[in-house]
């Protein structure tokens, strides 16, 4: 649900949001609910303020049942290093307005309830986000720095396989504290967003990647050159190993060699696309060559 546009940004609420404000109302919770999802916020816009630092356009912030997140007018995995400043810069905030409140706290300029209560949650805010799985900031600070060596579609998937392992851990073991009386449903609830969100991530930058692939082809053909990113494989790899290792940002083209180092030919990273969508991933990279 809408609620707002700021500045070209989009702020949007989620039904479930406020299904669970009224669920914790009804406890007597809502003023400590309201400021989590205040400091979750903030958080955000934290995201949002680095993004604007490198050149980056945030389009909308949400409010989730299980937290926040920003989305941007392009794909972050297609740039490691701004991803991984402004994934930092959310954890960095927490950690930051932990400190400001232990401060006000000890000077006596809050109250000293207010004072920890901020304290602890930022703390437990922004540490959980470093935990290095996707959808969590960690994850996408693991991707940045994985996506150099392996591509930001393999980067992705790796970032994902350990956010879903979290993610189903946390589900586990709060169902078997909620069975104890040890905790609320939210925490099991908490884990099965995070298997759902990570598995959504692994679908999102591969139609990323697809997309980038097709706006180069126009980039090109109205450019008319374009700097080209040149591999090399085997005529055997499989299309999908090959796809992983494109460069963002560049006109990706595959020298393709057979068993005795002879070259066969040339495949562009459309022709790897065309073929994956023939063959599927696991054909021979030669199947590419036109």
């Amino acid at each position: 649900m809408r609620i707002a546009r700021i500045y070209g940004i989009e702020f949007r609420v989620s039904p479930f949001f406020l299904l669970l404000l009224l669920a914790y109302a009804s406890v007597g919770l809502l003023r400590e609910t309201v400021l989590v999802f205040w400091v979750v916020l903030l958080h955000e816009l934290a995201h949002v303020a680095a993004a604007a630092c490198v050149g980056v356009r945030a389009e909308r912030v949400e409010l989730l049942p299980f937290g926040g997140v920003a989305s941007f007018a392009r794909p972050l995995a297609a740039n490691p290093a701004s991803e991984a400043i402004i994934a930092a810069a959310g954890p960095a905030h927490n950690f930051a307005l932990a400190f400001l409140a232990a401060v006000l706290g000890r000077n006596g300029h809050i109250a000293d309830s207010f004072a920890r209560f901020l304290v602890e949650t930022n703390l437990a805010i922004g540490l959980f986000n470093l935990l290095p799985g996707i959808p969590l900031d960690g994850g996408r600070i693991l991707r940045a720095a994985l996506a150099s060596r392996m591509g930001p579609v393999k980067a992705t998937w790796v970032a994902a396989a350990l956010g879903r392992a979290f993610g189903l851990g946390i589900l586990l073991a709060g169902c078997v504290l909620a069975y104890l009386g040890r905790c609320n449903v939210i925490v099991p609830m908490l884990g099965g967003f995070l298997v759902f969100a990570a598995s959504r991530e692994v679908r999102a930058v591969s139609w990323a990647r697809m997309r980038d692939i097709l706006g180069k082809k126009e980039e090109f053909l109205a450019a008319g050159a374009m700097a080209v990113h040149l591999l090399a494989a085997r005529e055997t790899v499989a299309l999908g190993d090959v796809a992983r290792l494109f460069t963002p940002g560049k006109l990706n083209v595959v020298v393709v060699f057979d068993r005795e180092f002879v070259a066969r030919g040339l495949a562009t990273e459309m022709d790897v696309l065309e073929a994956m969508t023939r063959y599927g991933p696991d054909a021979p990279v030669g199947t590419s060559i036109p």
